[in-house]
Protein backbone atom coordinates (compact mmCIF):
# COMPACT_ATOMS: atom_id res chain seq x y z
CA UNK A 1 0.00 0.00 0.00
CA UNK A 2 0.86 3.65 -0.75
CA UNK A 3 0.79 6.07 1.37
CA UNK A 4 2.47 9.44 -0.04
CA UNK A 5 2.91 12.68 1.77
CA UNK A 6 3.80 15.15 -0.08
CA UNK A 7 5.38 18.31 1.23
CA UNK A 8 5.89 22.17 -0.57
CA UNK A 9 9.40 21.37 -1.51
CA UNK A 10 10.24 17.48 -0.89
CA UNK A 11 7.51 14.89 -1.88
CA UNK A 12 8.11 11.19 -0.78
CA UNK A 13 6.08 8.31 -0.39
CA UNK A 14 6.86 5.55 2.17
CA UNK A 15 5.20 1.87 1.37
CA UNK A 16 5.19 -0.08 4.48
CA UNK A 17 4.36 -3.78 2.83
CA UNK A 18 5.57 -3.50 -0.86
CA UNK A 19 8.12 -4.97 -3.39
CA UNK A 20 9.98 -4.20 -6.80
CA UNK A 21 6.74 -3.84 -8.60
CA UNK A 22 5.43 -1.10 -5.69
CA UNK A 23 8.76 0.52 -5.76
CA UNK A 24 8.64 0.72 -9.87
CA UNK A 25 4.88 2.56 -8.95
CA UNK A 26 5.84 4.87 -6.22
CA UNK A 27 9.06 5.92 -8.51
CA UNK A 28 6.80 6.77 -11.44
CA UNK A 29 4.51 8.78 -9.06
CA UNK A 30 7.26 10.62 -7.72
CA UNK A 31 8.83 11.12 -11.44
CA UNK A 32 5.28 12.58 -12.59
CA UNK A 33 5.31 15.19 -9.84
CA UNK A 34 5.88 18.67 -11.14
CA UNK A 35 9.56 19.85 -10.53
CA UNK A 36 11.23 16.49 -10.12
CA UNK A 37 14.58 16.44 -10.87
CA UNK A 38 15.98 13.17 -9.23
CA UNK A 39 15.09 10.98 -6.69
CA UNK A 40 16.19 8.67 -4.14
CA UNK A 41 15.07 5.24 -3.78
CA UNK A 42 15.09 3.21 -0.51
CA UNK A 43 14.55 -0.64 0.03
CA UNK A 44 14.32 -3.69 2.13
CA UNK A 45 16.71 -6.28 1.29
CA UNK A 46 13.40 -8.74 1.73
CA UNK A 47 11.86 -7.21 -1.61
CA UNK A 48 14.31 -10.47 -2.98
CA UNK A 49 16.31 -10.73 -6.12
CA UNK A 50 16.04 -7.81 -8.50
CA UNK A 51 13.98 -8.48 -11.61
CA UNK A 52 15.16 -7.45 -14.98
CA UNK A 53 12.27 -5.92 -15.83
CA UNK A 54 12.91 -3.62 -12.96
CA UNK A 55 16.33 -2.93 -14.10
CA UNK A 56 14.92 -2.07 -17.54
CA UNK A 57 12.96 0.34 -15.48
CA UNK A 58 15.79 2.28 -14.16
CA UNK A 59 17.53 2.68 -17.67
CA UNK A 60 14.79 4.05 -18.95
CA UNK A 61 13.82 6.61 -16.46
CA UNK A 62 14.39 9.85 -17.50
CA UNK A 63 14.87 11.39 -13.94
CA UNK A 64 18.55 10.67 -12.45
CA UNK A 65 17.84 8.14 -9.42
CA UNK A 66 20.09 7.27 -6.36
CA UNK A 67 19.66 4.61 -3.45
CA UNK A 68 20.54 1.34 -1.97
CA UNK A 69 18.73 -1.90 -0.27
CA UNK A 70 19.11 -2.44 3.17
CA UNK A 71 18.08 -4.90 5.69
CA UNK A 72 15.64 -2.34 7.34
CA UNK A 73 14.27 0.94 6.34
CA UNK A 74 13.16 3.94 8.97
CA UNK A 75 10.20 5.22 8.16
CA UNK A 76 9.28 8.08 10.84
CA UNK A 77 9.26 6.69 14.29
CA UNK A 78 8.70 3.14 12.63
CA UNK A 79 11.03 0.88 11.21
CA UNK A 80 10.64 -1.40 8.06
CA UNK A 81 11.11 -4.68 7.50
CA UNK A 82 9.46 -4.28 4.53
CA UNK A 83 8.67 -2.13 2.06
CA UNK A 84 10.31 1.02 0.08
CA UNK A 85 10.90 4.80 0.47
CA UNK A 86 11.27 7.27 -2.31
CA UNK A 87 11.85 10.89 -2.22
CA UNK A 88 11.83 13.41 -4.85
CA UNK A 89 14.23 15.96 -4.82
CA UNK A 90 13.77 19.48 -6.85
CA UNK A 91 17.01 20.59 -7.14
CA UNK A 92 19.15 19.73 -9.55
CA UNK A 93 21.28 16.18 -9.00
CA UNK A 94 24.50 14.76 -10.62
CA UNK A 95 25.17 11.23 -9.88
CA UNK A 96 28.25 9.41 -10.46
CA UNK A 97 29.08 5.24 -9.81
CA UNK A 98 32.56 4.63 -8.94
CA UNK A 99 33.21 1.17 -10.60
CA UNK A 100 34.73 -1.81 -9.20
CA UNK A 101 35.40 -0.89 -5.41
CA UNK A 102 37.41 -4.43 -5.37
CA UNK A 103 39.93 -3.66 -7.46
CA UNK A 104 43.13 -2.74 -5.79
CA UNK A 105 44.99 -0.96 -9.04
CA UNK A 106 41.97 2.25 -9.21
CA UNK A 107 43.62 5.20 -7.64
CA UNK A 108 40.53 6.65 -6.41
CA UNK A 109 42.29 10.19 -6.18
CA UNK A 110 42.88 10.50 -10.18
CA UNK A 111 39.56 8.68 -10.69
CA UNK A 112 37.85 11.71 -8.78
CA UNK A 113 39.96 14.50 -10.20
CA UNK A 114 38.62 13.15 -13.90
CA UNK A 115 35.13 12.49 -13.08
CA UNK A 116 33.62 15.21 -10.83
CA UNK A 117 34.17 18.88 -11.63
CA UNK A 118 36.07 20.40 -8.57
CA UNK A 119 33.25 23.13 -8.63
CA UNK A 120 30.42 20.53 -7.70
CA UNK A 121 30.87 20.52 -3.95
CA UNK A 122 31.50 24.06 -3.53
CA UNK A 123 28.31 24.70 -5.73
CA UNK A 124 26.21 22.35 -3.75
CA UNK A 125 27.29 21.94 -0.05
CA UNK A 126 25.97 18.46 0.26
CA UNK A 127 27.29 14.37 -1.19
CA UNK A 128 25.66 11.63 -0.81
CA UNK A 129 27.63 8.45 -0.68
CA UNK A 130 26.38 4.97 -0.74
CA UNK A 131 28.86 2.05 -0.50
CA UNK A 132 28.33 -1.94 -1.47
CA UNK A 133 28.70 -2.37 2.56
CA UNK A 134 30.61 -5.58 2.23
CA UNK A 135 33.06 -4.46 -0.69
CA UNK A 136 36.90 -3.69 0.15
CA UNK A 137 38.49 -0.68 -0.11
CA UNK A 138 35.51 1.58 1.59
CA UNK A 139 38.18 3.31 3.10
CA UNK A 140 40.43 3.81 0.62
CA UNK A 141 37.54 5.56 -1.11
CA UNK A 142 36.02 7.39 1.63
CA UNK A 143 40.33 9.15 1.97
CA UNK A 144 40.59 9.87 -1.34
CA UNK A 145 37.16 12.16 -1.17
CA UNK A 146 38.83 14.23 1.66
CA UNK A 147 41.78 14.26 0.04
CA UNK A 148 39.82 15.50 -2.93
CA UNK A 149 36.89 17.79 -1.56
CA UNK A 150 37.96 18.26 2.14
CA UNK A 151 35.63 20.02 4.01
CA UNK A 152 33.96 22.14 1.59
CA UNK A 153 30.61 20.33 2.26
CA UNK A 154 28.19 18.03 4.46
CA UNK A 155 28.57 13.73 3.34
CA UNK A 156 25.82 11.88 4.62
CA UNK A 157 25.41 8.15 3.43
CA UNK A 158 26.12 4.18 4.56
CA UNK A 159 26.67 0.96 3.24
CA UNK A 160 24.22 -1.09 1.28
CA UNK A 161 23.48 -4.86 1.43
CA UNK A 162 22.76 -7.66 3.92
CA UNK A 163 24.54 -9.19 6.85
CA UNK A 164 23.45 -12.02 5.46
CA UNK A 165 23.92 -12.66 1.69
CA UNK A 166 27.12 -11.98 0.14
CA UNK A 167 27.42 -10.66 -3.60
CA UNK A 168 24.19 -8.83 -3.07
CA UNK A 169 23.03 -6.54 -5.96
CA UNK A 170 22.31 -3.54 -3.50
CA UNK A 171 23.30 0.07 -5.18
CA UNK A 172 20.47 1.38 -7.12
CA UNK A 173 20.87 3.36 -10.04
CA UNK A 174 20.42 4.64 -13.16
CA UNK A 175 22.54 1.47 -14.85
CA UNK A 176 20.38 -0.76 -12.60
CA UNK A 177 20.72 -2.67 -9.31
CA UNK A 178 24.57 -2.91 -8.80
CA UNK A 179 27.08 -4.50 -6.24
CA UNK A 180 30.66 -3.72 -5.63
CA UNK A 181 30.63 -0.22 -6.43
CA UNK A 182 29.64 3.24 -4.93
CA UNK A 183 27.33 6.13 -5.27
CA UNK A 184 28.34 9.61 -5.10
CA UNK A 185 25.31 11.54 -5.64
CA UNK A 186 25.46 15.70 -5.28
CA UNK A 187 21.90 16.97 -5.31
CA UNK A 188 21.72 21.58 -4.54
CA UNK A 189 20.78 21.22 -0.99
CA UNK A 190 21.28 22.76 1.97
CA UNK A 191 22.26 20.26 5.27
CA UNK A 192 23.37 19.77 8.60
CA UNK A 193 25.19 16.59 9.85
CA UNK A 194 25.62 15.35 13.33
CA UNK A 195 27.48 12.27 14.43
CA UNK A 196 27.15 9.73 17.72
CA UNK A 197 27.57 6.14 19.33
CA UNK A 198 27.66 5.56 23.06
CA UNK A 199 30.69 3.41 23.09
CA UNK A 200 33.92 3.83 25.29
CA UNK A 201 37.09 2.88 25.68
CA UNK A 202 37.79 0.29 28.36
CA UNK A 203 40.97 -1.12 27.36
CA UNK A 204 43.59 0.18 25.00
CA UNK A 205 45.48 2.05 23.11
CA UNK A 206 46.58 -1.16 21.24
CA UNK A 207 49.36 -0.62 17.97
CA UNK A 208 47.96 -2.26 14.82
CA UNK A 209 51.30 -3.98 14.10
CA UNK A 210 49.21 -6.11 11.13
CA UNK A 211 46.12 -5.56 9.04
CA UNK A 212 44.85 -6.44 5.46
CA UNK A 213 42.47 -3.58 4.62
CA UNK A 214 39.21 -4.61 7.12
CA UNK A 215 41.13 -7.39 9.01
CA UNK A 216 43.08 -6.82 11.99
CA UNK A 217 45.73 -9.45 12.21
CA UNK A 218 47.97 -8.77 14.86
CA UNK A 219 48.02 -6.02 17.98
CA UNK A 220 51.01 -5.18 19.65
CA UNK A 221 52.63 -7.90 17.47
CA UNK A 222 50.09 -10.42 19.36
CA UNK A 223 47.57 -12.70 17.45
CA UNK A 224 44.34 -9.62 17.25
CA UNK A 225 41.96 -13.10 18.45
CA UNK A 226 44.20 -13.29 21.40
CA UNK A 227 44.42 -10.12 22.57
CA UNK A 228 40.91 -9.80 22.38
CA UNK A 229 40.22 -13.29 23.81
CA UNK A 230 42.43 -12.09 26.84
CA UNK A 231 40.84 -8.31 27.73
CA UNK A 232 37.44 -10.00 27.43
CA UNK A 233 37.84 -12.86 29.26
CA UNK A 234 39.29 -10.42 32.00
CA UNK A 235 36.89 -8.22 31.92
CA UNK A 236 33.54 -10.76 31.63
CA UNK A 237 34.64 -13.22 34.26
CA UNK A 238 33.48 -15.84 31.75
CA UNK A 239 34.85 -18.17 28.47
CA UNK A 240 35.40 -16.33 25.88
CA UNK A 241 32.92 -16.91 22.70
CA UNK A 242 33.22 -14.56 19.88
CA UNK A 243 29.71 -14.69 18.68
CA UNK A 244 28.33 -13.46 22.26
CA UNK A 245 30.67 -11.17 23.22
CA UNK A 246 32.04 -9.40 19.72
CA UNK A 247 28.34 -7.21 19.91
CA UNK A 248 29.21 -4.98 22.85
CA UNK A 249 33.12 -4.77 22.70
CA UNK A 250 33.43 -3.14 19.24
CA UNK A 251 37.19 -1.69 18.49
CA UNK A 252 37.35 1.87 18.22
CA UNK A 253 40.15 4.44 16.50
CA UNK A 254 40.72 7.28 18.13
CA UNK A 255 40.32 10.90 16.19
CA UNK A 256 41.70 14.06 17.39
CA UNK A 257 38.85 16.31 18.96
CA UNK A 258 36.40 13.74 17.32
CA UNK A 259 34.50 10.89 18.79
CA UNK A 260 35.83 7.43 18.54
CA UNK A 261 35.80 5.86 15.12
CA UNK A 262 34.07 2.38 15.87
CA UNK A 263 34.99 -0.73 14.47
CA UNK A 264 32.81 -3.59 14.63
CA UNK A 265 34.39 -7.01 14.73
CA UNK A 266 32.18 -9.73 13.02
CA UNK A 267 33.97 -12.91 12.01
CA UNK A 268 37.37 -14.53 12.95
CA UNK A 269 39.35 -15.60 10.13
CA UNK A 270 40.68 -19.04 9.68
CA UNK A 271 44.07 -17.67 10.52
CA UNK A 272 43.01 -15.86 13.79
CA UNK A 273 42.10 -12.40 12.25
CA UNK A 274 39.81 -10.82 13.31
CA UNK A 275 37.15 -9.26 10.39
CA UNK A 276 36.15 -5.62 10.90
CA UNK A 277 33.08 -4.08 9.06
CA UNK A 278 35.73 -0.83 7.46
CA UNK A 279 38.96 -1.00 6.90
CA UNK A 280 41.60 -0.47 10.00
CA UNK A 281 45.42 0.85 8.87
CA UNK A 282 48.12 -0.78 9.97
CA UNK A 283 50.10 1.77 12.23
CA UNK A 284 46.50 2.65 14.08
CA UNK A 285 45.89 2.70 17.27
CA UNK A 286 42.60 1.04 18.75
CA UNK A 287 40.97 0.67 22.17
CA UNK A 288 38.13 -1.93 22.90
CA UNK A 289 34.75 -0.24 23.60
CA UNK A 290 32.06 -1.25 25.59
CA UNK A 291 28.59 0.21 25.79
CA UNK A 292 25.03 -0.39 27.16
CA UNK A 293 21.34 0.35 26.11
CA UNK A 294 21.64 3.70 27.86
CA UNK A 295 24.73 5.09 26.56
CA UNK A 296 23.87 4.29 23.16
CA UNK A 297 20.25 6.03 23.54
CA UNK A 298 21.54 8.94 25.18
CA UNK A 299 23.82 9.04 22.00
CA UNK A 300 20.81 9.45 19.77
CA UNK A 301 19.17 11.82 21.90
CA UNK A 302 22.43 14.04 21.73
CA UNK A 303 22.48 13.52 17.63
CA UNK A 304 19.48 14.58 17.58
CA UNK A 305 20.29 17.89 19.45
CA UNK A 306 22.94 18.32 17.87
CA UNK A 307 21.86 18.81 14.89
CA UNK A 308 18.53 20.49 15.78
CA UNK A 309 20.97 23.44 17.16
CA UNK A 310 23.10 23.54 14.01
CA UNK A 311 20.11 23.97 11.60
CA UNK A 312 18.27 26.48 12.79
CA UNK A 313 17.74 28.04 9.00
CA UNK A 314 16.20 24.94 7.59
CA UNK A 315 12.96 25.57 6.17
CA UNK A 316 9.80 24.14 7.04
CA UNK A 317 9.65 22.15 4.42
CA UNK A 318 13.19 20.19 5.68
CA UNK A 319 13.55 16.54 5.88
CA UNK A 320 15.74 14.63 8.38
CA UNK A 321 17.81 11.62 6.99
CA UNK A 322 18.96 8.97 9.47
CA UNK A 323 21.65 6.06 8.80
CA UNK A 324 21.61 3.96 11.81
CA UNK A 325 24.11 0.94 12.07
CA UNK A 326 22.01 -2.68 11.72
CA UNK A 327 24.61 -3.85 14.26
CA UNK A 328 23.15 -0.98 16.82
CA UNK A 329 19.73 -2.27 16.21
CA UNK A 330 20.77 -5.97 16.92
CA UNK A 331 22.30 -4.94 20.11
CA UNK A 332 19.32 -2.78 21.79
CA UNK A 333 16.84 -5.08 20.40
CA UNK A 334 13.55 -3.59 20.95
CA UNK A 335 14.99 -1.06 22.72
CA UNK A 336 15.87 0.15 18.93
CA UNK A 337 12.29 1.94 19.17
CA UNK A 338 13.15 4.32 21.79
CA UNK A 339 16.20 5.30 19.39
CA UNK A 340 13.76 5.70 16.36
CA UNK A 341 11.62 7.87 18.48
CA UNK A 342 14.47 10.50 20.05
CA UNK A 343 15.80 10.96 16.31
CA UNK A 344 12.38 11.75 15.01
CA UNK A 345 11.37 15.57 15.54
CA UNK A 346 7.93 15.93 14.90
CA UNK A 347 6.11 16.72 12.39
CA UNK A 348 9.56 17.29 10.24
CA UNK A 349 9.59 13.51 8.11
CA UNK A 350 12.10 11.08 9.36
CA UNK A 351 13.18 8.61 6.87
CA UNK A 352 16.48 6.26 6.76
CA UNK A 353 17.98 3.10 6.57
CA UNK A 354 19.78 0.50 8.76
CA UNK A 355 23.07 0.51 7.30
CA UNK A 356 26.34 -1.84 7.00
CA UNK A 357 28.57 1.29 8.35
CA UNK A 358 27.54 4.87 8.14
CA UNK A 359 29.47 7.71 6.17
CA UNK A 360 29.47 10.95 7.60
CA UNK A 361 31.14 14.16 8.56
CA UNK A 362 29.74 17.85 9.33
CA UNK A 363 31.50 20.25 7.52
CA UNK A 364 34.42 20.58 9.96
CA UNK A 365 35.57 17.03 10.75
CA UNK A 366 38.02 14.03 9.07
CA UNK A 367 34.99 12.59 6.73
CA UNK A 368 34.93 8.50 8.02
CA UNK A 369 33.21 5.01 7.52
CA UNK A 370 31.74 4.54 10.75
CA UNK A 371 30.05 1.42 12.72
CA UNK A 372 27.82 1.09 15.31
CA UNK A 373 26.81 4.63 14.89
CA UNK A 374 23.94 6.84 14.32
CA UNK A 375 24.12 10.12 12.05
CA UNK A 376 21.49 12.16 11.00
CA UNK A 377 21.04 14.94 8.36
CA UNK A 378 18.72 17.54 8.04
CA UNK A 379 18.45 18.79 3.96
CA UNK A 380 16.13 21.33 2.67
CA UNK A 381 15.70 22.34 -0.47
CA UNK A 382 18.83 25.28 -1.83
CA UNK A 383 16.46 27.44 -3.99
CA UNK A 384 16.88 31.10 -4.70
CA UNK A 385 14.45 33.78 -4.01
CA UNK A 386 15.12 36.99 -6.58
CA UNK A 387 12.73 39.94 -5.01
CA UNK A 388 9.38 37.46 -4.50
CA UNK A 389 9.71 35.22 -7.34
CA UNK A 390 11.36 31.84 -6.60
CA UNK A 391 13.53 30.82 -8.90
CA UNK A 392 13.65 26.92 -9.34
CA UNK A 393 15.90 24.51 -10.67
CA UNK A 394 16.00 22.67 -13.88
CA UNK A 395 16.87 19.09 -14.35
CA UNK A 396 20.22 17.77 -14.60
CA UNK A 397 21.90 14.43 -16.37
CA UNK A 398 22.81 11.92 -14.61
CA UNK A 399 26.75 11.28 -15.21
CA UNK A 400 27.58 7.28 -15.06
CA UNK A 401 30.52 5.93 -15.50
Amino acid sequence: MINPDVLDAIPFIIQSEGNWDSMRTAITEIASTAGINGIIALACESNGMVPDSFDKFLRNLSVPIFGGVFPKLIANSEYLDHGNIVLGLKSTLDVYIVPSLSDPALDYDEWLAKTIPTKSMPEAKTMFVLVDGLAPRIGALIDSLFNTFGLQGNFIGGGAGSLTTQNMHCLITAQGVISDAAILAIPKLHSQVSVAHGWVPIAGPFEVTSSENNVIITLDWEPALEVYRHVLEDRTGFSFNFSDVSQAYPFGMARLNMEFVVRDPIAVRHDGGLVCVGDVPCGSLVHIMNGNHSSLLSASTRVRTMVDSNSKAASESAVDIAMDCISRALFLGDKINNEIDSLHHAPRPLIGAFTLGEIANSGQDYLEFHNKTVVIATIWENETVQGSKRVSSQRSKAHLH
